[in-house]
């Protein structure tokens, strides 16, 4: 039964192409009057279908689907489009492959092939002559006497190019074809895309067996443009139409069906030769295949466009009617997405302003329905100062945050609908989908973080009676600190202020069991603390000491954070004034305060500030974390508790059991734990201790690994998400807590996107450059304004994007383990010390050195395909490309590092000096820095004073009066010589006031910026740390 099928379809096969010109048959073609002619005289019309370029589509070239469309597609024509701008600027012996194959493939199949230089970019044909003449030369020798082969010798001049133009190129390109065939089919190109066919009708080549070529598209060129030819064509004019349509000129557009068969109609009762473009996927409305179909050697129903069925079926002469057009959503969808991409942002506007509505609907509805509820501290604030106004969230705040969510739901409707990248193989769609999803889970975690920093409050701070401050315990935690480092962490505590300084109680608690710890604490005058084991670690330390107080708040303080003096006075009084107000409510509504967290500040510069010498223009990377982020949360009552700078309530962590001690990460647990207990939490803005941030990259990224891997384990272990005394918005906070250490992975994707097309050739997605500019641009944009302003100018996207990429090599392989369940269970303590040299770490140079390497080789192609091929849309590659260049090369800069002055800190303030010289003689200034051992000094007049002078001084503030003694040991003269010096001053003498003087240096909010600085780009950045390292 087989046979029998294989053997009916080979004849009908033979039977239906019986009528069908064919190179085996028909042998070489030769013109008469306006048509072709076989060898025995016979008419011969040539039909078939145009390749797109040849090396952008070079899939389609293949003997499969040759065959496919000469046997079952009743063609006996291809046309192979060799690209003339591509050919001489490109890859010439690659163009040449593929143009061979495509010959090797036509004879095979028994067809007429038509070699097209294709002119189109570069207009005139003259342009690249020499090109045409060398690319001719070969190929009429290599095919000399192949009956297959017809040279089309310029496909479509254009621009001011002129008939006699093309006559002066074509009477020097025909000798070199005929120099090797003299009898070869040569087809040449007329002006205005070869739409002139009138001038060769009028003046004619004076060659042999040349046919002028004639382009037309149905639903662009009308009955004018057919009058056209049958003119032409009745006055004996041989014309070949080497490329038609069926939808309008661009390649694009409406089909139009009445057209279509005037125009084929016509060709065939002039017995024309033609070929219709164009056998490719490209995502355009004149494609045969469809843009998402991977079959390439042959095409099936689903495989074939509207358009392509069309197409197979005027190759068939079968009626077009019959073909049902392809009405579906999806189709038409498409249409718009190509044609009209403008009108395809108006229609995901629609959806996305209504989610943005019903997301803000449902917001306002819900605190209405909560408007009597006492669920977080703001809540509790506002019942008890009914009289106070908690300043609301700005008009342009929302207004920023709401079009730049519009922004990405529009941006994210166009990925998931327009830009997955099917046609191109199962790696190119993978990567665009895990790109995909790294954004969606990107934007849903910025839209959380969004939303919390904009309930961000400043809260009074509440009044109270100095009789109401309560007894508080103070726990100094250490394991392997220097006692110079502690001593300045228990002076700051003992200088803080309280009513009644007897209810203040300080311990160091030493989890390390060290004599001089022990000794240290007597000299102060402070409690001490150990145990005989360091079970629990942290956790275990600070519940000993929990065991061995009874204050009702306790003050949790790590080893290096030195508090001002104000430390109790501004946070005591929330809890005084919670408990008052928690009185006049029922019991059931009573909501007490157990958590009130300060932000963590740092007065050394971090690895970022020092290392890309940025201490003067970005705040320290955590501030934007606790002073925004942090104080935003109270909203939402899901504060981080961060283990230091935090005072909490003795009740809420007996009513959870104290510390939490089965994770890292004991804090961010304890603090979880808390507030589903039913307690409340506050974060505040102002920095009321500071620390030493971490001093070298290599103890950042352990730190932060551990923060990491502990966040992971411990929300799987205390599975937050299935805690019903957690609110749906703690819920959401946490899970955007969590979901921000799988941040490597995601800048993973984004390094590694770009490079998949500008390195190995794959898509990550298809797109147009007014695709980019209508859906990404304003995304991108929106991005960069929303981050300024809702961090109140404490981050960039830039500098965003360098902290984040910095841990990512570090950080991905331990935050996959730890989601795996490979969890760590021990770490070491970060190192407080401080180092004067750097060492780098070579080791982890080579990730960034690697996908910089990769980055540039990538910026470099794009490049050239920009400037070579003038293709624009890999403009959009190349700002990705730039952008990520910026952020490994400053990534290289930060593991490079920056040798240290060795000093602990620099307080660059202004304090009142008076001077005393040996001579009696008086001098007032100000300092401009102060240091651990000396002050820089600005007097008000020149030459007050001389190196080596020993003074006495005094430095006053609104706090401290300290009598010092010292001697000039440096003068900084400015370039102007009616400037003052500044001097610098090393303190001899202390006066026995070394300890005040070391706490008026702390006493402050760090001097280090507070604020982004608006600088020069990215460019300058690099420029910075060059300049600064070759300097250096």
């Amino acid at each position: 039964m087989a046979r029998f099928i294989l053997a009916f379809l080979f004849v009908f096969a033979v039977f239906a192409n019986a009528n069908v010109a064919r190179p085996s048959t028909h042998g070489k073609l030769h013109v008469v009057g306006s048509n072709l002619y076989d060898h025995k005289g016979n008419l011969a019309v040539l039909k078939g279908f145009s390749t797109h370029g040849l090396t952008w589509f070079p899939k389609y070239v293949n003997q499969g689907l040759f065959r496919q469309i000469s046997s079952e597609w009743n063609t006996n024509l291809i046309r192979l489009a060799m690209y003339s701008y591509d050919y001489c600027n490109g890859n010439k012996k690659k163009n040449l492959e593929i143009l061979e194959k495509g010959v090797e493939f036509a004879i095979a199949n028994d067809m007429y092939v038509i070699i097209d230089w294709h002119i189109l970019q570069d207009n005139n044909p003259n342009e690249n002559l020499a090109e045409a003449i060398d690319f001719f030369n070969k190929i009429a020798k290599k095919y000399a006497n192949i009956p297959n082969v017809i040279f089309e010798i310029c496909n479509e001049p254009n621009g001011n190019t002129t008939w006699d133009d093309i006559k002066e190129y074509s009477n020097l390109i025909i000798p070199v074809i005929r120099r090797y065939n003299p009898d070869a089919l040569i087809l040449v190109g007329t002006p205005n895309y070869s739409r002139e066919i009138q001038f060769p009708a009028k003046d004619p080549l004076e060659f042999k067996n040349v046919m002028y070529v004639f382009h037309f598209y149905a639903a662009s060129h009308k009955d004018d443009f057919r009058q056209k030819l049958r003119k032409v064509v009745a006055s004996g004019t041989p014309i070949f139409i080497t490329e038609s349509g069926l939808c309008e000129e661009d390649g694009n557009g409406h089909i139009d069906l009445e057209s279509v068969k005037k125009w084929y109609s016509l060709v065939d009762s002039l017995h024309l030769n033609y070929t219709i473009w164009s056998l490719s996927n490209k995502d355009e409305t004149c494609a045969i295949v469809n843009s998402d179909s991977r079959a390439l050697e042959y095409l099936t129903e689903k495989d074939l466009t509207y358009y392509g069925k069309l197409a197979r079926a005027i190759m068939r002469k079968e009626d077009v009617d019959s073909i049902a057009p392809d009405n579906r959503i999806s189709s038409k969808f498409k249409i718009i997405s190509r044609t009209q991409p403008y009108m395809l942002w108006l229609i995901f506007a629609a959806p996305a302003l209504i989610i943005v509505l019903l997301l803000t609907v449902t917001k306002i509805v819900l605190k209405k329905l909560k408007r009597n509820q006492i669920k977080t501290y703001t809540q509790l604030y506002k019942y008890g100062h009914t009289e106070d106004k908690v300043r609301k969230p700005s008009f342009w705040r929302n207004a920023v945050l709401i079009i730049g969510t519009i922004c990405t739901l529009i941006y994210l409707c166009w990925r998931m609908t327009c830009s997955i990248p099917f046609a191109f193989g199962n790696i190119a769609v993978i990567g665009s989908v895990i790109l995909l999803a790294v954004e969606i889970l990107g934007f849903i975690e910025s839209l959380i973080h969004y939303n919390d920093m904009l309930n961000l409050r400043k809260y009074p701070l509440p009044q109270i009676k100095p009789e109401e401050f309560p007894d508080v315990d103070i726990f100094i935690s250490t394991y392997n600190e220097p006692v110079e480092l502690l001593r300045k962490t228990i002076i700051g505590c003992k200088y803080m202020e309280y009513p009644d300084k007897d209810k203040v109680h300080i311990y160091l608690c030493d989890d390390n069991r060290r004599p001089e710890m022990r000794k240290l604490a007597e000299e102060l005058g402070v409690n001490y603390f150990d145990r005989p084991d360091n079970k629990g670690a942290k956790a275990g330390n600070l519940n000993e000491a929990l065991k061995r107080t009874t204050s009702p708040y306790i003050v949790t303080l790590d080893a290096d954070m030195i508090p001002r003096r104000k430390f109790l006075l501004k946070t005591i009084p929330y809890f005084i004034d919670a408990e008052k107000i928690n009185e006049t409510l029922p019991e059931e509504k009573r909501f007490p305060l157990g958590i009130v967290q300060t932000p963590q500040s740092f007065y050394t510069p971090d690895v970022f500030q020092h290392n890309l010498y940025a201490e003067t223009i970005v705040p320290n990377e955590q501030d934007f974390f606790y002073r925004v982020i942090e104080a935003a949360k109270t909203s939402s009552n899901s504060v981080i508790y961060g283990g230091s700078n935090t005072i909490l309530s003795r009740k809420a962590l007996n009513k959870i059991g104290g510390f939490y001690t089965e994770s890292i990460t004991e804090d961010f647990a304890t603090g979880m734990l808390i507030e589903s207990s039913g307690f409340a939490s506050l974060g505040l803005s102002e920095a009321l201790a500071s620390g030493i941030a971490p001093n070298s990259f290599k103890e950042h990224i352990q730190q932060r690994t551990r923060w990491g891997r502990g966040v992971i384990a411990t929300a799987k272990q205390l599975k937050f998400l299935r805690n019903r005394k957690l609110n749906f918005a703690q819920k959401l906070s946490y899970l955007s807590s969590v979901l921000y250490w799988f941040s490597p992975i995601k800048h993973l994707v984004y390094l590694l996107s770009p490079l998949m097309f500008a390195v190995f050739c794959i898509p990550i997605f298809k797109c147009t450059l007014l695709d980019l500019i209508l859906f990404w641009l304003p995304m991108h944009i929106m991005q960069i304004i929303s981050l300024r302003v809702l961090s109140r100018n404490m981050i960039s996207t830039r500098w965003s994007g360098i902290y984040e990429t910095s841990v990512m090599p570090f950080l991905l392989i331990p935050i996959i383990k730890e989601a795996l369940g490979l969890t760590l269970s021990t770490f070491k303590v970060t190192k407080k010390e401080k180092a004067n040299e750097r060492i780098i770490d070579k080791k982890s140079l080579i990730p960034f050195i690697v996908l910089l390497t990769l980055t540039v080789l990538g910026i470099a192609q794009m490049t050239y395909m920009f400037i070579v091929y003038e293709y624009i849309g890999v403009l959009a590659i190349l700002f990705w490309l730039f952008i990520n260049s910026y952020y490994l090369i400053m990534c290289i800069m930060l593991v490079l590092g920056r040798d240290a002055d060795g000093e602990n800190v620099k307080v660059r303030a202004a304090e009142l000096v008076e001077v005393t010289k040996k001579d009696g003689c008086r001098v007032s200034g100000i300092t401009t820095k102060l240091l651990e051992h000396g002050v820089d000094i600005y007097t008000d007049n020149m030459n007050d004073l001389y190196l080596g002078e020993p003074i006495n001084f005094e430095i006053q503030t609104t706090s401290y009066t300290l009598q010092l003694k010292g001697t000039v040991v440096a003068e900084h003269r400015s370039n102007n010589p009616h400037i003052p010096s500044v001097y610098t001053v090393e303190i001899l003498d202390f006066n026995g006031k070394k300890d005040e003087y070391i706490q008026m240096l702390y006493d402050r909010i760090s001097t280090l910026p507070q604020y982004l600085k608006i600088g020069r780009g990215a460019l300058f950045d690099i420029w910075r740390n060059i300049s600064h390292r070759i300097s250096s």
